[in-house]
């Protein structure tokens, strides 16, 4: 569980990785809502992927959410993400998520030992204002993000169908097929970053993104790939 290659500010201890519960076996469906944000990558940002993952070229393209999951297979939980960037391989462009943070041990070990999800253990306070989230931040070892929400829009559809790939502790390569259906809206939002990388690649600043009102995720059985 601890070898899972990561970002530092997605290490857990050895004293939590020893009282993880089992991991709730895949495939997961959740629910609830959250906050969204995209924002062109930061030079170098391909620097903070798992150890190991192969890819061909990246997507210049920063990703990241807080999550806010209403029910599912571990009950309800906070969720920080991030993504540094899209990367491109085998002719197919793929999500990849080298920090994660929750709030949950019992997500933290769904994570580790489904799909080699980096996930750490972080406090989050929530805000919401008029049913739409305001304020997140999530604060962790060492670490913490802050996104409030400077103006909301127009009500938009959200869908995605995607395949993530992670890398797992021995070095193989997964994929992880994502889907997600729901309806947000359209947001400013002004995101404020701390730790030893995370200001380097999830920098701060204001951002264009989604306040999620309601939307259901379905994480599928990892796929090992061959070896290249």
């Amino acid at each position: 569980m601890r070898d899972i290659p990561s970002v530092p500010e997605s290490s857990i201890s050895e004293a939590l990785a020893a009282r993880l519960p089992a991991p709730v076996a895949a495939p997961w469906t959740t629910s609830g809502s959250g906050l969204m944000w995209i924002a062109r990558a930061a030079p170098g940002a391909s620097a903070n992927h798992q150890a190991g993952l192969p890819y061909d070229r990246a997507l210049p393209l920063t990703i990241a959410a807080f999550l806010r999951y209403d029910e599912g297979p571990v009950g309800a939980y906070d969720e920080l993400l991030a993504m540094p960037d899209v990367v491109f391989g085998d002719r197919r462009l793929s999500l990849h998520v080298p920090f994660i943070a929750v709030d949950s041990e019992a997500s933290i070990a769904g994570g580790r030992g489904n799909w080699a999800l980096p996930k750490t253990l972080a406090s989050f306070e929530w805000e919401q204002r008029d049913g739409l989230v305001h304020r997140i931040k999530a604060e962790g070892e060492g670490w913490s993000t802050e996104a409030r929400v400077l103006w909301s829009g127009p009500r938009v559809p959200l869908w995605l169908r995607a395949r993530q790939r992670q890398v797992r502790a021995d070095g193989s390569v997964i994929a992880v097929p994502l889907r997600s259906r729901g309806v947000g809206r359209l947001a400013r939002v002004d995101v404020h970053t701390e730790g030893p990388t995370l200001p380097g690649w999830l920098p701060s600043g204001v951002r264009f993104g989604v306040a999620i009102e309601h939307a259901v995720h379905r994480i599928l059985p990892a796929i090992e790939e061959p070896r290249r």
